[in-house]
């Protein structure tokens, strides 16, 4: 089964949910179509324009290396042939080109110490960006912050370039088992048990982010009604359905990566 068989055999709709069964080649090749899509979207709002921003998809046999895309190629033009596979050691294992060498100080790290996170994104965003400047976890403030309650933690440092395995490591910590971790004065990441969770999960921190720098002094959700609400807008499949409507929206054929 290819990757293509795979976006366009199914009909989306309120039931649909990823890919199971399939064999190892398969999967490979989704995570790499979601890695190229989500680049994509990025850029379909103009978001790494100037090349800030790294979306990596761990691979599914080679389990500490993961994918990302080669330097120097637009975000809007990824596509699953512009991926590199690197170690969590810094070597190329698998392409062409070198990656953006703070997409592996920042997520090899995490990759290492998170046997769960399939995907992670990291980009500089028009309220992700600002907001990170105040240094602090998301409010609940809307309905997309509540993804976030309770699996959220802020990285204080001020290594805003991040150059280095050593700081990469203490994002990593900083992230702990969340889903997000707010990069103080540098922007947000997310992961996920997807790449396409991964994305679709940046977009909702992304609007939170964007509520909170417009209505700075807004109500916020009780902890409580955060609680009740988070396990039907904080699961994987809802991230993963996030992706799917921003490919459709934002990207429109998703063969075009292949």
């Amino acid at each position: 089964m290819s990757t293509q068989d795979i976006y366009s055999s199914f009909e989306f709709s309120l039931s649909s949910a990823p890919a199971t069964g399939i064999d190892l080649e398969a999967e490979r090749l989704v995570r790499k179509q979601e890695t190229a899509l989500g680049y994509r979207i990025m850029a379909s709002w103009g978001w790494g324009a100037d090349g800030s921003g790294h979306i990596t998809a761990r691979d599914p046999e080679d389990t500490d290396s993961f994918w990302s895309l080669r330097y120097g190629i637009p975000f809007g033009e990824a596509t699953v042939q512009d991926l590199v596979r690197v170690s969590h050691g810094g070597n190329t294992v698998e392409g062409t080109g070198d990656i953006n060498p703070a997409a592996f100080c920042i997520h090899a790290p995490i990759h290492a110490n998170r046997s769960d996170v399939v995907g992670a994104i990291h980009t500089h965003t028009p309220y992700g960006t600002p907001f990170s400047a105040l240094a602090t976890p998301l409010p609940m403030n809307c309905q997309e912050a509540v993804a976030f309650h309770g699996t959220q933690g802020v990285f204080e440092g001020e290594e805003v370039n991040v150059t280095d395995l050593a700081t990469g490591r203490r994002i990593a910590d900083a992230l702990g088992t969340s889903r997000l971790v707010i990069l103080a004065n540098h922007g947000l990441l997310t992961v996920g048990t997807s790449v396409a969770s991964a994305v679709g999960f940046y977009l909702n921190a992304e609007r939170a982010a964007e509520v909170a720098v417009k209505v700075p002094d807004g109500r916020v959700i009780s902890p409580a009604a955060a609680a009740k609400t988070h396990p039907s807008v904080g699961d994987e499949l809802n991230g993963w359905h996030i992706f799917q409507w921003l490919v459709r929206s934002r990207v429109g054929d998703p063969t075009v990566v292949n």
